[in-house]
Order: structure tokens, then C-alpha cells, then sequence
């Protein structure tokens, strides 16, 4: 029994100095991995697909990862690339007005006073006037703008790093479709799964990056949609920006797209502007119908069951961990950790009633 023990034991030191070693040397692509492993499980089921048809395992995964890269990948990099540079100017207007005369609209400071005076109003009638001051309403404006100036501008900065990234994730996906039969194999036996509880696993894993990237982001792409043509049709704010704002907040569980077009209801308030209001409210309530309805048909490309509010939590800190890729992958992660880790429980539990069987009885 020693010697089983000591070999045990030197097989897991063995694994886990690899282990470790391994992490070391690929954590700092650990996001473009996660991001092209979660994206070729996606795509996986139209590889097989595929093949089936005659293409070989290369022919299909270099196909599949051209059209992911020419339509989707280096498009929507560039989209994201202006989102956060028309948001970060937008935050750096704001934050620097009193260093830059003309760098805010007479209109954005009105729309500022007017807000800071009706929140302090609203305090009054609930006795907090003595802590809702202007002075500290606007200095909460201010930190609460910094802090997401600093967000987004940390994704700027790291622009040419974020294109290394891209090739890392274009090859990667490649690399995991070509080898996916191999990659199943391997953490089949890693796990000691039979072919029925891989199927299952395997399946949780697509279903989950499915959601990510296929529920979330029509939905959201929709929603953005209706949101940013109320704004530009009222004259309320910009179509762009509008559009990019709402669909990123799509991503994020007990948030949605719906505040937006409140909050540009209440800005065309602010403005004077009660039609354009009144439609934003409209428009707010009708993307809310279009997230009941859209979201539930689209969950049959794969629906998570973790809940909204842990889902909230981890695309909020994978954001504070990560930055702007973090809204992404803590939503991935989070589902994945909650749909999968009851497949080992399953296995320990059966492992342990076989082996108390097998016990002798006194």
C-alpha cells in the first residue's frame, strides 16, 4: 500500500508541476485561448456537419475559420475598436469640461445641472438633501465617469495587443476544429467519462458558447437596433453610440437593453422634448417584449441554467478582472462552471456507492 501511495503521490506532483508550468507560459494569451475553444464548440456541430459531407477535418476547420475571421471576427474587432473610442470621447468631454471650454455643449452641461437638480429634489422629499448635495452628486459624476474612462481606455491602449490577440484566437480556432476529434479523446480519458456522459459534456460545452454568441448577441443586436433608431429618429442622442451602449449591456443578466432607452427618455425629458421622451419609454418597453420572446426561441441553440443573478455577478467581475473582454468571457465561465461541475459530482457520487459495495461487511 506504501508503494501505491508513493507512486500516486509522484504522479501528482508530476501533474501539477506541469500544470502550474504549463499556466505560466500560456497565461498571457489565456483570453484569446478561452475566446477561440469557446468559438470552435460553437462551430463545431457545422465542422462535423461538414465532414460528413466529404471535406476533410483541415478543409473544414481552415474553411470554417476563414468565414469566422473574414465576416465576423475582423468586423466586429473594428466595430468594438470605434464603440470604445466614440464612448471614451463622449467620458473625456465630461470629466474634463472645466479644463476644456469647448470640449462640452452648452447642451451636455444643461442636461448635467438639470440632472444633478432633480436628483437633489427627489433626496429632499426623502429627507437626504444634507448628503444628495449638488457638490457631491457632481462629484459622484465625475468619479463614476473616470472610473469608466479609465475602463475603456484601457482597451484602447492595449489596440495593437488586441490584434496579436485576434491572430492568436484565428489560429487556435483553427488548430482546436482540425483536432477535435483528438482533443475529445483526450479529456475523455482525462476524466474517465463513458461515450454516453462525453456526449453530454461535450454538449453543455457548445450549448453554453452557443448562447454566449448566438442568444446574446441577436437578441442584443435587435434590441440595439430598435434603441438607437428611437434616439437618432427623436434627434436624442447619437445612433452609433446608442447602438454600441444598448448591445453591450445586452450581455449583462438583470441589466439588459431596456435602461438605455429609459435613460435617453429621461435625457429627452430633461431637454424638453416630451414626444421624443414619450417614444424612447415606448421603444424601452417594446425591446423589454423583444427580450421575452427573441431570447426564449434563440435558447434552443442551447440555454444556460445559472442563475440571472449569478450570471450578473460574473460578467461584473470578469469586466473588474479582465476589462472589456471580461463582459464576455465571465458569462462564458460562469455558465460553464455552473452547468458542468455537476457531471463530477455525478461521477464521484456513483464512484463512491460502488466502492462502499464493494466493502466488505463486518
Amino acid at each position: 500500500m506504501s508503494k501505491q501511495i508513493e507512486k500516486n503521490a509522484a504522479r501528482i506532483i508530476y501533474l501539477a508541476l506541469v500544470l502550474i508550468a504549463t499556466a505560466f507560459v500560456v497565461y498571457p494569451f489565456i483570453i484569446p485561448v478561452i475566446f477561440a475553444a469557446s468559438i470552435a464548440l460553437a462551430m463545431h456541430p457545422l465542422h462535423r456537419f461538414m465532414m460528413k459531407k466529404g471535406l476533410g477535418p483541415r478543409q473544414s476547420a481552415a474553411l470554417l475559420t476563414f468565414v469566422f475571421t473574414v465576416l465576423i471576427s475582423i468586423p466586429l474587432l473594428f466595430f468594438i475598436i470605434k464603440g470604445v473610442s466614440t464612448i471614451t470621447n463622449q467620458l473625456q468631454e465630461v470629466s474634463f469640461s472645466e479644463m476644456n471650454e469647448n470640449g462640452v455643449s452648452g447642451i451636455v452641461e444643461g442636461l448635467k445641472d438639470q440632472l444633478i437638480g432633480t436628483v437633489h429634489k427627489v433626496a429632499a422629499k426623502f429627507n437626504a438633501e444634507s448628503f444628495f448635495t449638488p457638490t457631491k452628486i457632481n462629484q459622484f459624476l465625475k468619479q463614476g465617469s473616470t472610473i469608466l474612462l479609465g475602463f475603456f481606455q484601457s482597451f484602447l491602449s492595449s489596440a495593437p495587443l488586441v490584434f496579436l490577440f485576434l491572430l492568436i484566437t484565428v489560429a487556435c480556432t483553427y488548430s482546436f476544429l482540425k483536432f477535435s476529434s483528438g482533443i475529445r479523446h483526450f479529456f475523455q480519458e482525462l476524466f474517465a467519462f463513458d461515450d454516453e456522459r462525453m456526449n453530454e459534456f461535450v454538449m453543455t460545452f457548445i450549448n453554453d458558447s452557443r448562447q454566449v454568441y448566438i442568444s446574446n448577441l441577436v437578441t442584443g443586436g435587435v434590441q440595439a437596433l430598435c434603441v438607437a433608431t428611437g434616439a437618432a429618429a427623436t434627434g436624442t442622442a447619437d445612433f452609433f453610440l446608442i447602438f454600441f451602449v444598448t448591445l453591450v449591456l445586452a450581455f449583462i443578466p438583470v441589466v439588459g437593453a431596456a435602461p438605455v432607452a429609459f435613460g435617453v427618455a429621461a435625457v429627452a425629458f430633461l431637454s424638453e422634448n416630451t414626444t421624443g421622451a414619450i417614444i424612447m419609454v415606448v421603444v424601452g418597453a417594446f425591446s423589454g417584449v423583444i427580450d421575452n420572446f427573441l431570447r426564449p426561441w434563440l435558447a434552443s441553440f442551447g440555454q444556460s441554467r445559472i442563475p440571472p443573478i449569478a450570471a450578473f455577478i460574473c460578467v461584473l467581475g470578469g469586466a473588474i478582472l479582465l476589462g472589456f473582454p471580461g463582459l464576455f468571457l465571465g458569462l462564458l465561465l460562469g455558465s460553464i462552471a455552473y452547468d458542468t461541475l455537476p457531471f463530477f459530482w455525478e461521477v464521484m457520487g456513483k464512484s463512491r456507492s460502488s466502492h462502499s459495495e464493494k466493502l466488505p461487511l463486518e
